[in-house]
């Protein structure tokens, strides 16, 4: 008796971004900064990763990650790559987590920003240790998970595998 046919790498893809309601994105400048969102409150700052509900379920979720750069840092991503889906929790739906390899540094990506009025939300330039990004208020939690396993997390990020091409070779920083 033979085994089926192994599914095609288009439907596993499919596969994994079943349900997936929300899109992540972790933005990655030329200078090895994230850029990230700032909350301020009268009692407290916490930061969030540039997200955007997926909409109709037929949109792919990387159109959905590049408009997202595009709405939000008037940014075209170099390198787009699918790095985590994170299951349904309290805090988010089952969301599709890219990493976004800018071809800028963060000064530019902001100023360019600030200048055209791109978005309202406050965004932020950050170089940070593995130590800094578990100690800062940075949401959710199960992102910076994929980023502090030791190391400059902007570094980690980019070196984990691409879901939606195992294939790819992986472009580290230099």
């Amino acid at each position: 008796m033979s085994s089926p046919p192994a599914a095609s790498p288009q439907a596993l893809l499919r596969r994994l971004l079943s349900g997936v309601a929300r899109v992540f994105v972790v933005p990655v400048s030329a200078d090895g900064q994230l850029l990230l969102h700032r909350h301020e409150s009268d009692r407290h700052c916490y930061w969030t990763y540039p997200t955007m509900q997926r909409g109709t379920m037929r949109t792919d979720p990387a159109t959905v990650a590049r408009r997202l750069l595009r709405e939000e840092l008037g940014a075209e991503s170099g390198v787009l790559r699918l790095v985590h889906v994170l299951p349904a929790a309290r805090t988010h739906a089952r969301s599709a987590v890219y990493a976004a390899s800018l071809d800028l540094p963060a000064a530019e990506i902001l100023a360019a920003r600030e200048a055209t009025g791109t978005s309202r939300r406050a965004l932020q330039g950050l170089a940070v240790t593995a130590e800094t990004l578990v100690a800062l208020d940075v949401r959710p939690l199960a992102i910076n998970d994929l980023m502090t396993t030791g190391g400059i997390p902007a570094r980690t990020l980019l070196a984990l595998p691409d879901l939606a091409d195992p294939a790819s070779t992986v472009n580290q920083p230099g």
